[in-house]
């Protein structure tokens, strides 16, 4: 069954939405809490096609700016960059086969893809931007590391909801 286009921008808006409200849910998880606003992103992207899938993290990377003050400045913008990259290179194909290993080598590659944005934009805006020197180690050790497990119990339930969505809409 092909599916339009409006069909696919109307999802595009719903996940950029839910990704947003997914940013306001905090889990208390150890000394670090986690929101669920990763899971929102990867399960976009294994969910709608990249082109969707990329405007739907452009448009909240506008709600984050607009609700919640994300600013270039901070060292969690390059996050917001990565969730936007992920989309265009890990993301949906379109026809593609979406067996439970496939989309979790989409998400891992998604995570990746995040991560590596997210820590060298977060490097940078502390060492040069805001003058608070860190050192890569420590970099990765405050924006990866520490979030690796939470991240993996995340991955899991976005593949999951993925396939049963897949399965319940026909995508």
């Amino acid at each position: 069954m092909t599916k339009s286009t409006t069909y696919y921008w109307v999802l595009a808006a719903l996940m950029s939405v839910i990704t947003l409200i997914a940013s306001y849910v905090v889990v208390p998880f150890g000394v670090i809490p986690f929101t669920l606003q990763t899971m929102a992103v990867v399960l976009t992207g294994l969910l709608i096609p990249r082109k969707y899938a990329a405007v739907a993290m452009f448009l909240n990377a506008i709600l984050l700016f607009i609700f919640k003050g994300a600013f270039i400045y901070s060292p969690s913008f390059g996050f917001i960059i990565g969730f936007i990259v992920a989309m265009m290179f890990a993301s949906q194909n379109p026809g593609a086969e979406n067996g439970w290993k496939i989309l979790t080598i989409r998400a891992i590659g998604m995570n990746l893809i995040i991560f590596l944005c997210g820590l060298t934009y977060m490097y940078s805006a502390l060492n040069y931007l805001l003058d608070s020197p860190i050192s890569w180690m420590d970099t990765l050790m405050s924006g990866m590391i520490i979030f690796l497990p939470t991240d993996i119990i995340k991955n899991v339930v976005a593949i999951s909801l993925a396939l049963v969505l897949k399965k319940r809409l026909t995508l």
